[in-house]
């Protein structure tokens, strides 16, 4: 609707990707679209990709109780006096806490888009806020009812989210170059989110993942590319012997994940644009989610429940052959899916 303004808050790398798609239907529609954002490592480069220019409100809370509680509040507090000067007509975010609650108390329509019901406290402070929230199909609408939302507020896409940003995607293997790396010889891994509210882990999984690597002469020459989450030093601490490759954070890990041998993951969104993208994949999370169980279920997904499952998927990945063409045809299927970005647009748009 031409004329209106948006606001979007953007806290995750997986969230800019998801909402820079989502800016540009608004974009189209003559809408004015403000970002914004905190400080945040994870965040570091990745509004680049979109050249994004978002306005950074507040910073992360770190892995304790009272850090999240104390920055979320002053985050609070600052976006309070940005939304009130900016006047958007509508807030969007992937249930912001702060978005939600600042948006509810000055009155103006707070949309959430959300596929992890597990994120308890999350949900709880954000979905009964919400005008409307949109979550796959995939996950439903009655994961949701149980944090104060009625069904017919819940709109379902179906696909997953990493469709947004992987339908137009078309691989490079020039990022190869900037890391040394050669198509079908490394692994990618992603560790857990262990600062999450949702998550609480007593042995990271960095700790299986190095253990398989050395204890294994087969994969000796096989190169580790570790997504970072935090500080390198802790990466590099369990991989001490090992050639491991750690990637800048906010790098675009999409050409490097679809020219891997296989990716071993301990979270959510790139275990799923690796199964979009026909790359073998394995979760080693320490819990579990609807969408996991699915794609597990349907057998897009290996699930490890200790080191003899990595090793032996391991083992068995290694000995495929790279297979590029095989790729290529799973990202064209994905043009055929439902994209969330046009949905999340339109639901957007119909609400003002």
């Amino acid at each position: 609707m031409p004329g209106k303004t948006f606001m979007i808050d953007v806290l995750t790398p997986k969230q800019a990707l998801l909402f820079s798609k989502v800016k540009e239907k608004l974009d189209e529609k003559g809408c004015r679209v403000l970002i914004t954002s905190r400080r945040y490592v994870e965040l570091k480069n990745i509004f680049k990709l979109s050249r994004i220019k978002p306005v950074v409100i507040g910073r992360h809370g770190g892995g304790d109780l009272y850090g999240k509680l104390a920055s979320s509040l002053d985050r609070m507090i600052s976006l309070l006096k940005f939304v009130r000067k900016a006047a958007p007509d509508l807030v969007l975010s992937f249930s912001s806490p702060e978005a939600a609650r600042v948006a509810f108390g000055l009155s103006i329509p707070h949309v959430s888009v959300n596929d992890s019901p597990h994120s308890t406290y999350v949900a709880r402070l954000t979905v009964p806020l919400s005008r409307k929230l949109l979550t796959p199909r995939i996950v439903g609408k009655k994961a949701w009812l149980k944090y104060g939302i009625s069904g017919k507020d819940i709109v379902t896409y179906g696909s997953l989210d990493p469709v947004a940003w992987l339908r137009d995607f078309n691989p490079s293997k020039s990022i190869l170059k900037k890391y040394g790396l050669t198509e079908g010889e490394y692994v990618v891994y992603r560790p857990e989110e262990y600062r999450a509210s949702y998550l609480n882990v007593r042995r990271l999984t960095l700790e299986t993942v190095s253990k398989v690597f050395r204890k294994d002469k087969h994969l000796a020459g096989l190169k580790i590319v570790i997504v970072p989450r935090y500080e390198e030093e802790i990466y590099r601490r369990f991989f001490k012997k090992r050639d491991v490759i750690m990637l800048e954070h906010g790098e675009d890990t999409r050409s490097i994940l679809f020219y891997s041998k296989g990716f071993i993951g301990a979270g959510g969104t790139m275990s799923v644009e690796a199964v979009l993208m026909g790359v073998p994949a394995i979760s080693i999370y320490p819990s579990s989610t609807i969408v996991e169980e699915f794609l597990v279920k349907k057998r897009l997904l290996a699930k490890s429940t200790g080191e003899k499952d990595l090793y032996t998927w391991l083992r068995k990945t290694v000995s495929q052959e790279f297979e590029e063409h095989g790729r290529i045809l799973s990202l064209r299927r994905l043009r055929k899916m439902e994209d969330p970005a046009e949905k999340i647009s339109e639901t957007c748009l119909s609400l003002i």
